[in-house]
């Protein structure tokens, strides 16, 4: 599928959410959790094992100061409640659905291919002025200094490096600093690309109506 595809299906997804049922919220987060569980395994475990205290804290924020029926028994004074624990596992999901969409769009396109993608929604802009050649090639050009970075295990970032970046630039990335060739994958949009496209169009309508007749109630 085109990257340019993938990129809008994200989008779709998280916008999508808000006018979803719990019961559909509940199975694509089954069914993006699966299909991240096949395709990267390996980010998307580390990604969900990094957040778990920040689950944790939506889930406790919620339960515990949304009113509601209190859960009986309980061992403390202060009982969290049963809209709460329900607040707070759909935020939790909704989180989940997000990370697992976008751990799928970076296994299955490389950074050239996002690069690609991210060209093609922003070309529109064009005709507000924004360059979008250059912008893509910066932004690429930004992802491998920070990758590069990332990799440095003699870097050690803090805030008070935000001033020193410059001092450390030419050492850590000669590459980015020479001259360098960016050539982008214009990939063509096959039929399926573009089936995809409509259901896309067809949907953000449908979201649009929905928001229009929620406003007018």
């Amino acid at each position: 599928m085109h990257p340019f595809v993938k990129i809008l299906s994200f989008i779709m997804i998280l916008i999508g959410m808000s006018h979803m049922s719990q019961v559909y919220l509940g199975a694509l987060c089954v069914i993006s959790c699966t299909i991240a569980f096949v395709f990267a395994r390996k980010s998307f475990s580390q990604v969900v094992l990094r957040m778990r205290w920040l689950f944790l804290s939506i889930l406790i924020v919620y339960a515990f100061a949304t009113p509601g029926e209190y859960i009986q028994p309980f061992l403390f004074d202060t009982a969290p409640t049963y809209e709460g624990v329900q607040s707070g596992l759909l935020q939790v999901g909704k989180l989940l659905i997000a990370i697992t969409s976008l751990s799928i769009l970076f296994a299955t396109c490389s950074q050239m291919q996002l690069m690609t993608g991210l060209y093609y929604l922003l070309l529109p802009l064009q005709w507000l002025g924004l360059n979008v050649e250059r912008f893509t090639a910066r932004l690429l050009l930004t992802l491998d200094y920070v990758e590069t970075l990332a990799l440095d295990k003699n870097f050690k970032f803090n805030v008070q490096q935000f001033d020193r970046l410059h001092a450390v630039e030419k050492p850590l990335m000669p590459e980015i600093n020479a001259l360098k060739q960016i050539e982008l994958a214009f990939l063509p949009f096959k039929l399926r690309d573009k089936f995809a496209l409509v259901a896309i169009a067809l949907c953000f309508f449908w979201l649009v109506l929905l928001s229009v007749k929620a406003a007018s109630i």
